[in-house]
């Protein structure tokens, strides 16, 4: 058999394998509200420290698609709602069927799924993600100008990715979130973004 057949061969059954199992959930008690950092949220995502740097939430009201996400990254973000690429990591929590959240603890465990959390890190392959997870999430204030509160995540992969800490968001808005589709052209990116709590 020649060198060839034999790369070949290989890599044929290395395709027939099974995939490997998914990380299994973190102990639930990881994502104690104790457990979490005592400033802004913090921690290590796919083996790689994270640091908040800027929290916005989004509201979707959408018939059929109603939810609210909380944007987490660690870095400065500029243009919120549109989809362009970021460099660095996002961790997010979805809040499906609400358009608001209320002052309230929420915790997500093998049990309960009233809401989500992910995280996604570019790679050179393309993106590093992860979909499953513990969470708590406690909301101290919530209204249309900012929700602010604390939280710990810890994720289902092979790095036991977890963050937590303090958070204050504020409003996610852009030209395409209906915003700003029927102000003229040349509006500054700015007057798209909301006062935050405390301004002017």
């Amino acid at each position: 058999m020649t060198r060839r057949a034999v790369i070949l061969l290989v890599a044929w059954w290395s395709g027939c394998g099974e995939p490997p199992p998914a990380p299994p959930l973190p102990d639930p008690g990881s994502a104690r509200l104790d457990e979490a950092a005592g400033g802004p949220v913090q921690g290590r995502i796919a083996g790689r420290a994270w640091r908040l740097a800027e929290a916005r939430f989004d509201v979707v009201t959408r018939p059929g698609r109603q939810r609210v996400d909380l944007l987490l990254w660690d870095e400065a973000v500029e243009r919120c709602g549109l989809p362009i690429e970021r460099s660095g990591a996002t961790v997010w929590l979805r809040f499906p069927e609400r358009t608001a959240l209320e002052p309230a603890e929420h915790a997500l465990d093998a049990e309960e799924g009233s809401f989500e959390v992910h995280y996604e890190v570019p790679s050179e392959e393309g993106f590093i993600e992860s979909h499953r997870g513990v969470a708590t999430v406690r909301i101290d204030e919530a209204d249309e100008r900012a929700i602010r509160g604390r939280l710990r995540v810890c994720f289902a992969d092979h790095d036991r990715s977890c963050v937590g800490g303090t958070f204050d968001a504020s409003p996610c808005w852009s030209r395409i979130d209906g915003r700003a589709l029927r102000e003229p052209p040349g509006l500054r990116d700015e007057a798209l973004e909301p006062v935050r709590r405390g301004g002017p």
